[in-house]
Formats: C-alpha cells, sequence, structure tokens
C-alpha cells in the first residue's frame, strides 16, 4: 500500500473533499451517498462542507464503505483509492483481530490463560493458512476443469453434472487441511469432554509444521506432474 511521505492524517476539510470527490467520480447522488449510509441529505452536505474528523472511524469506515474506497485514502494516510483483495483482507483481519484482542483482554482474566487461549488460536491462523494455500490449489484445478474444451464435450453429450465433477476436485484436493483442522479442534475439545475425545491436546505440537510439510510435497507432486 503507498503511502503518503509525511503519513499524517488530513484535517476535516480535506476529508469533506475527498468524499465529494469520489462520490462524484461515482455519480451518486447526495441523497443515494445518504441512503447507503443510513442519513439524510443535508448530513451529507455537512459532511462535504464543513468535513469529517479523522478521528471518527465509525463515520470514516462508513464512508469508505460506501464510497468503495479506503478509510486510508479519504483521511489521505494513502493514494490507493481502489479496494484491492490485499486492502479488503487486511481490514478484515484487522477487525477479527482487533476484537479478539478487546475480548481476550476483557474477559479472560490472568497472563497465563490468556497466552494459552491465544497460543491455540495462533495454531488455527496457522494451520488455516495451509488450508488457504490447499485452496489455491483447489481453486485451479476447478478452473482447469471448468476450460477444459474435451471435457466440456463430454459434459455436452452425456449430460454430466459439471458441479459434481468441481465437488470432486474440492474434496480430493481439501480433504488433507480440513482433516488437521478437525483434529486440531478435537484436541481442545479434548479438555472440555474429560478425555473422552481421542485426540489429545499434547499430540497437536509439530502439527502445524506436518500440515506444511504435506502441502510442500502435494505442491511439488503438482508441478512434477505438469512439468511431464
Amino acid at each position: 500500500m503507498k503511502a503518503l511521505k509525511e503519513k499524517k492524517s488530513f484535517g476535516p476539510k480535506q476529508v469533506g473533499e475527498r468524499i465529494r470527490e469520489r462520490r462524484t467520480e461515482l455519480k451518486l447522488s447526495m441523497p443515494e451517498l445518504g441512503k447507503r449510509l443510513g442519513v439524510n441529505k443535508s448530513t451529507i452536505q455537512r459532511y462535504e462542507a464543513d468535513g469529517v474528523d479523522p478521528k471518527r472511524t465509525m463515520i470514516i469506515d462508513g464512508l469508505a464503505h460506501a464510497l468503495l474506497t479506503t478509510s486510508e485514502w479519504l483521511t489521505g494516510l494513502s493514494e490507493d483509492k481502489e479496494y484491492n483483495s490485499y486492502t479488503v483482507c487486511q481490514m478484515d483481519l484487522e477487525k477479527h483481530v482487533k476484537d479478539y484482542l478487546e475480548t481476550l483482554t476483557a474477559s479472560v482474566k490472568g497472563e497465563p490463560h490468556q497466552q494459552l487461549l491465544t497460543t491455540f488460536l495462533g495454531q488455527l491462523v496457522d494451520l488455516y493458512a495451509v488450508l488457504a494455500k490447499y485452496w489455491a490449489l483447489s481453486m485451479t484445478k476447478i478452473d482447469a476443469v471448468a476450460e477444459d474444451e474435451g471435457l466440456k464435450e463430454s459434459i455436452g453429450r452425456y449430460a454430466i453434472n459439471i458441479g459434481s465433477i468441481t465437488e470432486q476436485v474440492y474434496r480430493k484436493e481439501m480433504g488433507e487441511p480440513i482433516e488437521d483442522m478437525k483434529q486440531y479442534l478435537d484436541g481442545i475439545l479434548h479438555l472440555y469432554d474429560e478425555g473422552r475425545t481421542k485426540t489429545r491436546l499434547q499430540e497437536q505440537f509439530g502439527m502445524v509444521e506436518e500440515a506444511q510439510r504435506k502441502f510442500r510435497e502435494a505442491s511439488a507432486e503438482i508441478a512434477e506432474h505438469e512439468g511431464t
């Protein structure tokens, strides 16, 4: 994300100018923007004429969402006006992390307990990262199936359901990471149900490294297959 050199937020008036600039760019009337925000036209007029304090994050975030841009652009912290997948993912994850930290500090008393819960979450996030890589492989293969002309002809000739084929591809590729996630959650469940769950939390150590190793093997097999 490109940041301005000084990295200082705009003043309210400058924010108002950017609101007007983006609204005009999107060809939105003031009432239309107001409808997206759940406010009336006069409020939008005030935002644009008097500006908005960049520290009023709830208003800024709402405006950014309604104007299909970023809070950073509205407040002058970035020149990236358009959303991209990284920006959207980053904003979503930052919100989840913020909510998690607020809940953790407010609800879980005692540093050791907080650390233990954070360790659980950290492991799940690492396993989810591996799952995301498998997801990418799965979607690549599904795209290849959709573009396969020979398969399209067979589907047309024999009335094969393309949905069932893509589902099979997805299940084949996603089996490993989903089972890993289930196993890890079973380990946490073991603490809750007094040991009735077979998987124990102690068995989870090294699970992320093993999942990463299996993914590397799967990727190598695919690369080898594509090279032949």
